[in-house]
């Protein structure tokens, strides 16, 4: 009798054990799930919010790539150059531009935009490159204003995202007059997936009502991006200006806000620029 008292308290013992542990492991289940839940729609939600209020997605989008990138971007760099400056393409090609997965240069003088008037140089070349690591300067640029209008560009990125937009991660459009270090560009793209709606230029230019900011340099585009830009933006003129005229730089920034692109931060941790629009000097 008193053997079986024992035994059935133990049993009963045992059984509140098992409940406690199987409490306390529920919730530090549950405890962990609402933490990656948490840190999941942090980093990658709320992307139209973060781009209608004219914030920076540093934030927002500075997720990992996938380990099969091996830390390289595939990325397409576009050139705008004037017939008169046909030195400056040799000088491009020869530099920096053999460090692009491919380079386009684009006709930036044509005023018709059509069969007649290709948008791209018909020599077109394509260029493999081994990525190093390095930080500091992206880009510079010694124009002070663009000189291709907005018409052209929407051109030029519906042209290039029909042909291209599948087979690389980051598209690229500058002017003759820049100088892109492209293994510091990857190196600042690493923690940037392609698949976010993201979007960079040469001074960190966000697009509020009633505020407008001029500047040159370059713009840097996520394959998401232009993938919005082409597909809701490109002929709704609701969304972005069907007009050929207008400030490249604005009229980017407000069809970018629009279909829901955030614009990144250009800037390292003291605030310095990482994407130069001004023109490069000599130092002693």
């Amino acid at each position: 009798m008193y053997k079986n008292v024992v035994k059935q308290q133990e049993q009963r013992l045992h059984l509140l054990l098992m409940l406690l542990l199987g409490l306390i492991f529920g919730s530090c289940i549950s405890r962990l799930l609402q933490l990656a839940r948490h840190e999941f729609y942090s980093n990658g939600s709320a992307s139209t919010d973060a781009s209608s209020n004219g914030q920076t997605a540093d934030t927002l989008y500075r997720w990992r790539m996938p380990s099969d990138h091996n830390g390289s971007q595939r990325i397409l760099c576009m050139v705008t150059v004037r017939p008169v400056d046909k030195e400056r393409r040799v000088h491009i090609e020869s530099t920096w531009g053999k460090r692009c997965h491919k380079l386009l240069i684009l006709n930036g003088m044509h005023k018709n935009l059509n069969e007649s008037s290709p948008l791209m140089d018909e020599n077109q070349q394509t260029y493999k490159s081994s990525i190093s690591s390095s930080s500091n300067t992206r880009w510079s640029s010694t124009r002070s204003s663009s000189s291709i209008s907005w018409g052209r560009t929407r051109e030029y990125l519906h042209h290039v995202y029909t042909h291209y937009h599948g087979q690389y991660d980051w598209f690229l459009m500058v002017t003759d007059e820049t100088y892109v270090i492209m293994e510091n560009l990857q190196h600042f793209l690493m923690d940037y997936s392609p698949e976010l709606p993201i979007y960079f230029d040469s001074f960190t230019y966000a697009y509020k009502e009633n505020h407008t900011r001029g500047g040159s340099g370059g713009n840097l585009f996520s394959r998401e991006a232009l993938h919005r830009f082409v597909t809701l933006g490109h002929g709704n003129s609701t969304i972005c200006s069907s007009h050929n005229y207008g400030i490249k730089h604005v009229e980017i920034a407000r069809c970018f806000r629009n279909v829901g692109v955030a614009v990144g931060k250009s800037s390292d941790e003291h605030g310095l620029p990482l994407l130069h629009s001004a023109a490069a000097q000599s130092r002693p």
